[in-house]
């Protein structure tokens, strides 16, 4: 089984979950603060995420019910806002954080990746979240997703889970099978990043000088790779980074993808492998669970000609004698600092 390893950086796991009234990390329990609350008064939140299509349309069904039930009941109003894509949204809570001339008030809850969460945190606006849940209702969420979420003095709460992602490999069998039949390669040396590469070396030779495979993420690889290899390339402790840049840690995370990607057995031309796969430019990658729903059905070989393709799923390669290591990544949502009752009325819809 894999190891998980933080990375300060969605498969969504969206963590839903009862209120209850049990003593929390502080020793208060959860029922002072719904005193706060009442139901011919109700707190209006306003929430600002980057869903668009099935995802907003999920999202909002999902308000939409709370607002008709544990919100009535509560007394809180919630609206949901898409902002755009990820990348707008981060500009427009960095804006409003920043109080730039035209730019919105800063929302009660977004959506975030660390970084941005972070970065608005030193502005002294996010709220900390420990306060608003129980010893017993943090338990219900996997440890590592928690202690991602955080940072600060004290180590406080700051980033609820709501979408994490992890990494996998996917295979054109198809055409995979074709490959193995002709040279008897076998999906098992594809476990190693060893036997990847002596993998995608005979692909290119029995392809015509074709790329066999390719990598979403570079910067998963080198510490994650790094970490199977035993060496910590960078950690961080009591805000203070630590570099490890062990030479021969280096020098297998170097042959084992940019010697083969200079020889041409690793490939990278499209935004994602996924969009190489579909073109047939290589036949495996390693991306994130999230993105598995855009692994092509077919590979279209010209603007008229194409043919299906199955697709088979396996764990990442790990470095031979490696420990079994793989990424965990993904974001969460930032409560703004305002007042108890808000912050309580976010953590209950948050719940």
């Amino acid at each position: 089984m894999f190891k998980p390893l933080k990375k300060l950086t969605a498969l969504a796991l969206a963590g839903v979950m009862l209120f209850t009234g049990c003593t929390g990390k502080d020793g208060k329990s959860s029922s002072k603060y719904d005193k706060l609350l009442d139901p011919q008064k109700p707190v209006s939140i306003e929430i600002w995420h980057y869903y668009n299509g099935p995802q907003k349309i999920a999202f909002d069904d999902l308000v939409a019910e709370f607002n008709e039930t544990v919100g009535q009941e509560k007394g809180i109003v919630v609206n949901a806002v898409s902002q755009g894509n990820v990348n707008d949204l981060m500009q427009k809570v960095t804006d409003a954080a920043n109080k730039k001339v035209g730019a919105d008030e800063v929302p009660d809850i977004f959506a975030a990746y660390t970084d941005t969460a972070y970065a608005i945190d030193q502005l002294g606006l996010v709220a900390d979240l420990d306060p608003y849940l129980t010893g017993d209702e943090l338990d219900e969420y996997v440890a590592s997703y928690i202690q991602e979420g955080r940072f600060g003095k004290g180590d406080p709460l700051k980033i609820f889970p709501t979408a994490k992602s992890t990494e996998l490999m996917m295979l054109n069998k198809t055409d995979w099978d074709k490959f193995s039949a002709a040279t008897g390669v076998t999906v098992d040396q594809l476990s190693t990043v060893e036997g990847l590469c002596e993998v995608a070396e005979k692909y290119y030779d029995y392809s015509g000088g074709k790329a066999f495979f390719g990598r979403d993420a570079m910067a998963n690889y080198m510490l994650i790779g790094a970490r199977q290899l035993g060496c910590e390339l960078f950690s961080v402790k009591n805000g203070n980074v630590k570099l490890d840049l062990d030479k021969e840690v280096l020098k297998k995370l170097w042959d084992g993808y940019y010697v083969p990607y200079v020889h041409g057995y690793f490939a990278a031309k499209g935004r994602f492998r996924s969009d190489d796969a579909k073109t047939g430019d290589l036949i495996a990658l390693v991306g994130s669970t999230s993105g598995a729903a855009y692994f092509p059905g077919q590979v279209v070989t010209s603007d008229t000609e194409s043919y299906p393709i199955d697709a088979m799923v396996l764990e990442p390669p790990v470095f031979a004698g490696g420990e079994k290591y793989a990424v965990q990544q993904g974001a969460g949502m930032v409560v703004t600092k305002s007042d108890e009752a808000t912050e309580y009325a976010c953590t209950v819809f948050l719940k």
